[in-house]
């Protein structure tokens, strides 16, 4: 074969070769993502002016997905972005998990995730917004040159090493589908909003919100915590850019005082920024204080001067009962021309020492005491000052007799000669137990009567109180006892009643026979007393008749009585003589008769 031809079959065999190879090679390699499409915009903040490369300040720097009227756009992805010095030095701020974004189909931005200002794009029919660089630190660069870099989610968290959304010092690498443009600011000045408080107490801290109008460069919220820092700045705006503060929001005024309108310096709360200087709004805000007079006054009662104090005490007439009036004054101003007056002991400036200016929160007792009289007392007590109308108090004291509870016990056998009550064995006696009662109603009342020996109980002879507070409770063998319980409380007097009988003896017992009965109570003491009864001895029986003397026979009555005595005996010998002729005869008798 020719050398010529030859040449030629092995430069195409090799051609073929290296296209396999290539071929094999780009098959073996790790796939990437797509390159990132499209260009990178800055804007101003509503995406109305593309590229201006030159902006006012920071805060006008926005980022867009393209130009309104086409052109080319980024692709619909989730992007990152950062902003650096030229020479890369990481200048933004936040974590770069709050610098993320995303681009829908229509090349805009749709949303972040993150927390940087957005703004509607002035694009008509389009749905989109741009996003503040914000915050990201002054360039190093004497120009003033920033550079800003975006590259696809998927790249940066795949191909920088030890990605962190978290972290602010973590930059895109190279090795991320990724993009860059640089612009500068120009001249920019800072707004500082000071706040100052008149009227304060010691102590008042607070925080109050603010609200900055600064036009094309944007609008701000901000809190001013006081007294530490007691200002807020809002920096790098452009030269030239009015703002308007407006106070949106105080915290709530100290106890006792009210907020007044605030005043603005300069008085339209307007400035125009400066370049490289810090203009300043001050806010003051004035704060009234609003009095409050206030008194308060009570008056307790108690049965010691110390205490318990209580509104109401129940007690014996004569008892001594101890007052107490207690004067505060609770507003938050001091009370003037103190004066105070009581029902008991009338006017009491001198006696208890009544300060003629009560200081806020200060306050005194006046303490006296008195004796309680009968019937219910309501001692008000009266409190006057300068800048009150008259407040009183009062406390109660229920006064009553000490209940008592008494008794007198009597029976109804008959007086002899010496007006002494008498009886004889077998006599019926009926006894009277009659109890008076003062003061107040006395509860748990019970009556006994012990029946001494030689006298024996009728049984159901006992009676009930006429007015039904007094009840038969029955009769005890055993104590030889009576008792009647009270049917509630003993509100008045009465009496009870029952019979006994004098046993056979009774006469040989002890004389008199005493018979005891008492009355007693939860309230009151027991009280006795005891009837007596006196039994004489029975008359001797005749055991013989003495003969009368031979002169006293012929008497009318003797004769009366032998005559008698004979017609006795004739009667005697008419029965005999019946019966004689009556009677059968004796078998006996009969047979000696027929002999």
């Amino acid at each position: 074969m020719p050398r010529t031809r030859r040449g030629l079959v092995f430069f195409w065999t090799a051609l073929f070769m290296l296209s396999i190879a290539l071929q094999y090679a780009a098959a073996a390699a790790p796939q990437r993502a797509l390159a990132l499409s499209g260009a990178i915009y800055t804007s101003n903040f509503d995406g109305s002016i593309i590229n201006a490369n030159i902006y006012g300040s920071k805060a006008d720097v926005y980022l867009t997905g393209g130009p309104c009227g086409g052109g080319s756009h980024l692709g619909a992805d989730d992007y990152y972005f950062e902003v650096t010095s030229p020479s890369g030095d990481l200048l933004s701020s936040d974590a770069i998990g709050n610098r993320v974004f995303s681009v829908g189909s229509n090349g805009f931005i749709s949303g972040t995730t993150g927390t940087h200002v957005t703004h509607d794009v002035a694009c008509t029919a389009v749905l989109g917004v741009t996003l503040q660089l914000l915050p990201y630190d002054d360039t190093n660069n004497p120009g003033g040159e920033y550079k800003l870099t975006i590259a696809t989610a998927s790249s940066v968290e795949e191909e920088c090493e030890d990605f962190d959304a978290e972290s602010t010092t973590f930059e895109i690498c190279n090795g991320a589908d990724s993009k860059s443009d640089n612009f500068k600011v120009g001249p920019n000045g800072n707004i500082t909003v000071e706040k100052v408080v008149t009227g304060a107490p010691d102590g008042f801290s607070g925080s109050f919100h603010v609200a900055l109008d600064c036009g094309q460069e944007g609008n701000f919220e901000a809190t001013i915590v006081f007294p530490d820092p007691g200002s807020v700045t809002i920096q790098d705006l452009a030269e030239g850019t009015e703002c308007t503060v407006e106070e949106t929001s105080v915290p709530n005024p100290p106890a006792d005082y009210q907020w007044l309108d605030p005043v603005y310096d300069p008085a339209d709360a307007t400035v125009t920024i400066v370049a490289d200087e810090n203009v300043t709004v001050t806010i003051t805000n004035p704060l009234d204080f609003i009095e409050k007079p206030d008194v308060s006054i009570v008056k307790s009662v108690s049965l010691s001067a110390d205490g318990p104090w209580v509104d109401e005490l129940t007690v014996t007439t004569g008892t001594t009962v101890y007052y107490r009036i207690t004067i505060t004054n609770e507003g938050n101003v001091p009370l003037t021309d103190v004066g105070l007056s009581d029902d008991v002991y009338g006017a009491l400036v001198a006696a208890c020492g009544v300060p003629s200016t009560l200081a806020v929160g200060e306050s005194f007792d006046c303490n006296y005491s008195t004796s309680a009289v009968s019937g219910t007392t309501v001692n008000t007590a009266t409190v006057i000052t300068e800048e009150l109308p008259p407040e009183d108090d009062d406390a109660t004291v229920n006064a009553s007799e000490e209940p008592t509870l008494t008794i007198t016990k009597t029976n109804n056998a008959p007086l002899d000669d010496q007006d002494l009550p008498s009886a004889e064995e077998g006599d019926t006696v009926t006894f009277t137990l009659a109890y008076e009662h003062t003061g107040d109603d006395v509860a748990g009342g019970l009556i006994v009567d012990f029946l001494p020996d030689g006298l024996t109980y009728v049984v159901d002879s006992a009676t009930d109180s006429a007015n039904g507070e007094f009840v038969f409770d029955g009769y005890d063998s055993a104590t030889h006892s009576l008792s009647w319980g009270a049917n509630g409380d003993v509100t008045e007097g009465g009496s009870v009643s029952y019979q006994a009988t004098v046993d056979e003896g009774a006469a040989d017992l002890e004389q008199p026979l005493q018979n005891i009965g008492c009355i007693a109570s939860d309230d009151t003491d027991e009280d006795c007393d005891d009837s007596l009864v006196y039994v004489g001895a029975p008359p001797l029986a005749e055991t013989s008749v003495p003969t009368p003397p031979q002169t006293d026979i012929a008497t009318t009555e003797s004769t009366a009585s032998s005559g008698s005595l004979l017609l006795v005996l004739l009667a005697l010998a008419g029965i005999v003589l019946a019966v004689v002729f009556v009677a059968p005869t004796p078998a006996s008798i009969r047979r000696r008769m027929d002999r």
